[in-house]
């Protein structure tokens, strides 16, 4: 039975990690994103700027320096 449960687990983390990629919000962030990592600004002002642009996360919430690490870390941004 742990093995389904962990199967079940596996399923669900790709779920949200399909529909995190798919989602239109982060895919303009991400766009975004690297046109102002070119420009060497840091994880907080890369934040506060997609926030005043209007950007949202997947969920709908603003960025914080983690959510811009963790957009950096999943698309191999730096």
């Amino acid at each position: 039975a742990s093995d389904v449960y962990k199967r079940q687990i596996q399923n669900s983390i790709r779920t949200c990690r399909e529909k995190a990629d798919n989602n239109p919000n982060n895919r303009r962030a991400v766009a975004m994103l690297r046109t102002l990592l070119k420009e060497e600004h840091t994880l907080q002002e890369v934040a506060d700027i997609l926030n005043r642009e209007g950007f949202v996360t997947s969920r709908g919430a603003r960025f914080s320096k983690s959510t811009v690490y963790k957009l950096i870390r999943r698309y191999n941004l730096k």
